[in-house]
Formats: structure tokens, sequence, C-alpha cells
């Protein structure tokens, strides 16, 4: 006979681990402030180069300006500009990237608790239907 409370249930847990469980268990592996930690330094490292390709394009696309102006730039002021507005596009992404990861962490701890309390109703269930069974077998004798 078929326990449709059980069916309903492994059927949620299915439907969980096809589309949010994986990354919710890869998540499940890090502690909060190692998870925000190495997604931080990973928007560092993608902003970095992501900052120097522009960089490269901005150079490419002035480097007539740049070439009739190379004796009369003033280097350190175009090298703190270039410094400064690279410290403030990484320190945004990260403080950013930091909040967002922290939000999805709790939310990832959340539906793994819910998905761990429906896996034990549905062990519960399977437990129930094993002493019915062997109830069954004891009384058929």
């Amino acid at each position: 006979m078929v326990n449709n409370e059980k069916v309903r249930l492994m059927t949620k847990l299915a439907v969980y681990e096809k589309e949010e469980g994986r990354e919710d268990m890869r998540t499940s592996n890090y502690f909060r402030s190692d998870y925000v930690r190495h997604e931080i330094i990973k928007t560092i490292l993608i902003t970095t180069v992501g900052f120097l390709l522009l960089l490269s394009l901005v150079i490419l696309a002035n480097l007539n300006a740049i070439i009739d102006n190379v004796l009369k730039m003033n280097y350190p002021v175009v090298g703190w500009t270039i410094l400064g507005a690279y410290l403030i596009l990484v320190v945004f992404y990260a403080v950013l990237t930091g909040i967002i990861y922290r939000i999805r962490y709790m939310y990832s701890h959340g539906r793994l608790a819910r998905y761990y309390r429906i896996l034990s109703r549905v062990r519960r269930i399977e437990e129930r239907e094993e002493r019915q069974r062997d109830e069954e077998e004891e009384w058929g004798e």
C-alpha cells in the first residue's frame, strides 16, 4: 500500500535536491565566515581582471592623446587616480559581495534545516511502516 504522505514528502525532497539542493549542500561544507571570505576573494580577483581589461581598453582608445602628451603628463597623479579608482571599485564590490553572500548563506542554511526535518519525517514514516510489517509477519505465522 502506498503511503501518500511519504510520497508527497519524498517528492518535495527530490524537487529541492534537483533545484537548490546542490548549491545548498556545497554551501553547508563551509562555515559562514569561510564561505563569505571565499566569495569575496573570488570577487576581488574577477574585479581586478575586469578593471585591468577596462583600463587597457581606455588606454588603447586614447593612445593618440597619450602619445601626444607623453612628456606633459603628471604620472604620479595619473597613477594615484588609477589606483584610487581601482580601490574604490574593489572595496565597493567586496562589501556588496559580503552582504549578498551572508544573506545567501543564511537562506541556504534555513532551506537545509527544512530539508533535514522533512528527511527525518520520512525516516520516521519508514520506521513505522517497518514496525507494522514486522507485526503483520509476527501475527501471520
